[in-house]
């Protein structure tokens, strides 16, 4: 009985742990960087296409991801919005005081829709392909930030947070049962 109570007791931490953890998800912002073709010379165009997830947006919050200004520059100053949920806007970094350029996406109504993509085009200024980038998510009556975190290319797949998990419940479980059986044979012998 005493053996069983010390294994009851790890499976129930074991489940609450993974109970607290499973419901915590921070917001997701993963990007795909396209080249485009060059409409002026010596300048290399590109765009991202943002995909936004695990966070839902009520009216008059949303999210600005920053363009830095020593590789951006020329964002396209009329994005289209993704869809009626949402008003878009863009700014041009500047690189003489320093300040970095934006996309700003403005929820419209509560429970904006993220079914559709987010698209900017800009000139890249950096070495090789443009990466990731930071963001903010705010309130858009009080300008508090309520998140931030950098974007992710989209290619690179997280690895899933109830996974792991569930593997270290799985294993306690499995250790548990090794601990009884073992057990199970000292007595018989």
């Amino acid at each position: 009985m005493k053996r069983f109570g010390s294994i009851g007791f790890l499976m129930i931490l074991s489940l609450i742990f993974i109970l607290s953890m499973g419901t915590a998800q921070a917001i997701s912002i993963t990007y795909q960087a396209t080249d485009l073709a060059d409409t002026t010379a010596g300048e290399d165009l590109w765009q991202y296409t943002y995909t936004v997830s695990e966070h839902t947006f009520a009216a008059d919050t949303g999210f600005t991801i920053y363009f830095d200004c020593d590789n951006y520059g020329a964002i396209d100053p009329f994005p289209s919005s993704p869809n009626a949920d949402w008003d878009v806007l863009t700014w041009d970094p500047d690189p003489g005081i320093p300040d970095d350029g934006g996309y700003d996406a403005y929820a419209l109504t509560d429970n904006a829709s993220l079914a559709d993509p987010f698209t900017v085009s800009f000139v890249w200024l950096g070495e090789g392909t443009p990466g990731e980038q930071f963001f903010d998510v705010y309130d858009g009556f009080t300008y508090a930030s309520l998140d931030s975190g950098t974007s992710v290319a989209s290619q690179v797949a997280p690895v899933p947070e109830p996974a792991t998990l569930l593997l270290l419940s799985t294993g306690l479980v499995g250790l548990a049962g090794y601990r009884k059986k073992r057990s199970a044979n000292i007595v018989k012998n």
